[in-house]
This record gives structure tokens, C-alpha cells and sequence, in this order.
């Protein structure tokens, strides 16, 4: 609901990890796929505990940090809790023991359904330790998790929702995707869903599941200039606030249509209006909002350079940055990165090359997206990375 003035309502932009602005933009393809999931495990569709046809393939959705990811993960959630969906969702398991980790996964799969759920597997036989049912996971884990899924799976559809996927154990993470797809190509009402930094791919590789070649692949990266516009300006407008055109751009030219800029830009702009009088968003309010909104940007520029120096990465991140700025259009193929890594440092393996990439890509500091063409994954932190690294090679030589 628009509210009539600032002062009647909150901030509006959510440059949070994880939250939800009120104006979301872009993604409509996205939304569409992961609809029509949802869609097909709707309990229309089941007979006698199956479906009709299975449903799609586990979902796999990857990009860097702060483009959006989590927010399709709590958009499909809420969506699946409006159709009466049980959802699962899976994240800060990184820590776990894998012990832990599927205690995690049970809890999440039995949700409310509690002791009538109990009831239903109270003959399997055996224990988890701390958890009470009569399992036993540590010799047969995938029989004994295969046996509980599709308990639940028979009291109605069901989403798993996997966060930060790119951090979970191989072998805990085999096992889930395995039993899991067996559970989908058995018609059982499934979807799943993964998401996680763009060496979640690479990560995937490595797990011995052959089916997830034919997964279905949301890449998510930059917004449109329009888009990024939009985001900007309609929280205000919604408001009968007016936005200047010069201001606009001035908003824009401050976001390199990083969907997390462009709400940190939108959120400090509006915490600089004035709180009685005309309320406009002019040059001159942006330019207030301007030094808090650059001081944020440094901040989250100097985290990932600190990450990227803790692993050695800064001289192969430019390289990098500097075979991608080589292209017309500013996007080169990853083996042509890896190759030039090779070139400039003689002692690297292709292994290492590979890494490297994988590491540079988990930073957020190249992207690969849809056309499997590297990228910036936000475009001014190739400046600031090349400033940096002069100035602190300067503040050596003194």
C-alpha cells in the first residue's frame, strides 16, 4: 500500500543481505521458471500421492553476492507457503557436521507435521542419535533418508530450498541430490532448489550426480539500465514524490546497475529527504546523500579486497580484469582468462587457473552468465581494485 508522504512510512529500499525491496525489478523470466515449478507439484496434480508427470529437474541459481539470489529464494518461499507447499529450506550449513547437517535436513522435512509424522516412519528401525526416530543414516544414509523423504513426500508436495549451496559437504550434498532426483523421477510432488555464488557450477562438477547436466540454470547478474532506473524512482513517485530526470541520473550513475547499489543509492537518497515541507528529490538532495552513499560503497569494496589479499589474488584479478577490458565489449571467454593467467605466470598449473577463476567468481569480481562469457561482476571495482594495488605498491617502495 503507497503511503502519501515519506514521513508516514518506512524506508522503502532494502539494501540488506536478504531483504526485500517494495519495488522489485527485472528477474520476470526468472519468476516465470520458478512459478511454473511450483505450478507443477500443485496438489491439483496429484493422484494417489504422485503426479501426473514429474516435475522439472532441480533448479540451480547462481550469480555473485548482492545481486539477488536470496530474495527468489524468499519470493519461491512465500509463493509455496501461499499454495499450501511445505517448504524446506536449508542455509548456514557450511559448519555442520554432516551428522548435524542431516538433522538439519530432517527437522526442516518433518516441519510441523511432528509426532502424526513420527507415527508414519516409527517402523523404520533403528535411531539418529538426539533425534528419535527409528533410522539409522550412518550406515545406509541414502536408504534411510530416501525412506523419510518420500514418507513426507506421500503427506503432499514439498520445496527444498538449499542457500549458499556452493558451502555444503560433497558427500552431504551428493546424497540429497541423488535421493532427491530419484524421488522426482519417481513422479513424487518435489521441487528442488539451489543457489549460491557462481562457483556453485564447478562445484557441482565434482559430485557424482550425471542428472544434474540437464538441471535447470537461472543466472543472475547486472540489472538494465531501465531497470535499475525504475528501482530507483518509483518508490518515490509512488509516493507523489517527484524525481528530477538530472537528479535520476545522477542516482543512476552511483549503482553500475548492481542491484545492491541501486538500493543503497535509493535508501540513502531517501533518508536525506526533508522531513516537513515539499518532499523532491532534486541534484541537490542527492548531492547530500552522495558522501554517505560513497563512503558505504568503499566499505564494501575494501571487504572484498581484503578477502581477494588474504588469498593472493589481487595480481591474477587484474590480469584477469585486464583480458576482459581487452574486448570490444568488455566480455571475454573463461579459457581465454585462463590461458592468459598461464601466459603471465609460468609456474601456474591449469588447475590452479582454474581455481583462481572459480575464487575470482565466488568474490563477485568476474561473473559468467548467460552467454558463457566472463564479465565484471561490478564494473567500478576494477578501478578501485587497480587504484588500490598502486597505491599500497607506492606505500611500499617508502
Amino acid at each position: 500500500m503507497a503511503a502519501t508522504s515519506a514521513n508516514q512510512d518506512e524506508n522503502p529500499f532494502a539494501p540488506g543481505p536478504g531483504t526485500t525491496p517494495e519495488h522489485v525489478v527485472g528477474r520476470k523470466r526468472e519468476f516465470k521458471l520458478l512459478s511454473r515449478a511450483l505450478r507443477g507439484i500443485d496438489k491439483s496434480k496429484i493422484d494417489n500421492g504422485l503426479l501426473k508427470r514429474a516435475s522439472i529437474p532441480p533448479i540451480v541459481i547462481t550469480g555473485p553476492r548482492g545481486v539477488g539470489k536470496t530474495l527468489l529464494l524468499a519470493w519461491m518461499k512465500e509463493q509455496a507457503q501461499e499454495m499450501k507447499i511445505h517448504v524446506a529450506r536449508l542455509e548456514h550449513v557450511e559448519d555442520l557436521k554432516a551428522g548435524d547437517a542431516m538433522k538439519r535436513l530432517l527437522d526442516e522435512i518433518i516441519g510441523e507435521e511432528g509426532e502424526d509424522f513420527l507415527k508414519t516412519v516409527k517402523g523404520f528401525n533403528a535411531s539418529i542419535p538426539g533425534f528419535g526416530l527409528g533410522l539409522n543414516l550412518k550406515d545406509k544414509p541414502a536408504e534411510g533418508f530416501a525412506k523419510i523423504l518420500k514418507a513426507r513426500l506421500r503427506q503432499g508436495p514439498m520445496l527444498l530450498l538449499m542457500d549458499e549451496a556452493h558451502h555444503y559437504q560433497a558427500k552431504y550434498m551428493g546424497l540429497m541430490l541423488q535421493v532427491g532426483q530419484r524421488m522426482i523421477s519417481d513422479r513424487y510432488p518435489l521441487v528442488m532448489l539451489l543457489a549460491g555464488t557462481p562457483d556453485l557450477n564447478s562445484y557441482l562438477m565434482k559430485i557424482k550426480a550425471t542428472f544434474m547436466a540437464r538441471r535447470e540454470r537461472i543466472y543472475i547478474n547486472l540489472l538494465t539500465t531501465k531497470e535499475s532506473k525504475s528501482a530507483l524512482s518509483k518508490p518515490f513517485t509512488d509516493r507523489g514524490i517527484e524525481v528530477e530526470p538530472a537528479a535520476l541520473e545522477m542516482m543512476w550513475g552511483m549503482t553500475d546497475n548492481y542491484p545492491y547499489f541501486v538500493q543503497l543509492v535509493g535508501f540513502d537518497v531517501w533518508e536525506a529527504l526533508p522531513k516537513k515541507g515539499k518532499q523532491r528529490v532534486d541534484v541537490a538532495l542527492v548531492k547530500r546523500a552522495e558522501a554517505e552513499i560513497s563512503r558505504k560503497r568503499r566499505y564494501f569494496y575494501r571487504d572484498i579486497y581484503v578477502e581477494m589479499s588474504a588469498e593472493e589474488l589481487t595480481s591474477y584479478a587484474l590480469q584477469a580484469a585486464e583480458t576482459i577490458n581487452r574486448q570490444e565489449d568488455a566480455k571475454a571467454e573463461r579459457d581465454a582468462i585462463e590461458n592468459d593467467l598461464r601466459r603471465k605466470n609460468r609456474k601456474l598449473s591449469a588447475a590452479k587457473a582454474r581455481h583462481i577463476v572459480d575464487r575470482l567468481q565466488w568474490l563477485g569480481f568476474i561473473w559468467q552468465g548467460d552467454e558463457d562469457q566472463m564479465e565484471a561482476g561490478i564494473p567500478s571495482f576494477f578501478t578501485y581494485l587497480q587504484a588500490t594495488t598502486q597505491r599500497v605498491a607506492k606505500q611500499g617502495e617508502n
